[in-house]
């Protein structure tokens, strides 16, 4: 009898040891997420005259229509917020304009881990670079405390962080003025 339960026991471990841990990652709705975040943040514009000359459509008998149509349209959007992801959100939107010419002159860019970095810092004053050196330090900070909120969000696990915000990365550097430099994922910078 001894020996069936030694054999019992060591068939579970063995059983519990062989169990592989899947850890789940929601990419879609991280890059969904990432998508709508940086878009509000940096309050992207219609990227045509065309769209932009597009006159409104005008009222008629089927704009109950259009409003199930706005609303279905909705109800697959992703909404992941709370007070901290608004603040943060706030915060790196009031600072992006400061940003735009020291991204536009190349002197910060883009890495391929969702942040901010210096590329040169020629043509700066001592003053300046401290200025810039704040606004990154600054920005940097609010990044992380926003991947950190949005992974809480979307209940992925701290140590998935690092795929999160080269998510981000992706959404930061499609959104940035041309002649920023962006680190691709091979770790090259190169203009956008």
């Amino acid at each position: 009898m001894k020996l069936k339960l030694w054999y019992l026991v060591i068939m579970v471990v063995f059983f519990f040891s062989c169990v592989t841990v899947n850890i789940y990652f929601p990419v879609a709705a991280v890059e969904k997420t990432a998508e709508e975040i940086v878009k509000e943040v940096r309050e992207q514009q219609p990227e045509t005259e065309e769209e932009e000359s597009k006159p409104a459509e005008p009222e008629t008998s089927h704009s109950n229509w259009n409003l199930v149509k706005v609303a279905y349209a909705q109800e697959g959007a992703l909404e992941v917020s709370n007070a901290s992801i608004r603040a943060l959100k706030a915060s790196i939107k009031a600072r992006y304009p400061v940003l735009i010419p020291y991204l536009k002159k190349g002197i910060v860019g883009e890495n391929q881990s969702g942040f901010l970095e210096i590329r040169t810092w020629k043509g700066l004053s001592l003053p300046e670079k401290a200025k810039v050196k704040r606004l990154l330090d600054a920005e940097n900070k609010d990044r992380m405390g926003l991947y950190k909120e949005v992974a809480k969000a979307l209940q992925i696990s701290q140590n998935q962080l690092e795929r999160l915000q080269k998510i981000f990365a992706k959404e930061w550097q499609k959104t940035v003025p041309s002649g920023t430099w962006i680190q691709k994922e091979d770790g090259t910078w190169v203009k956008k």
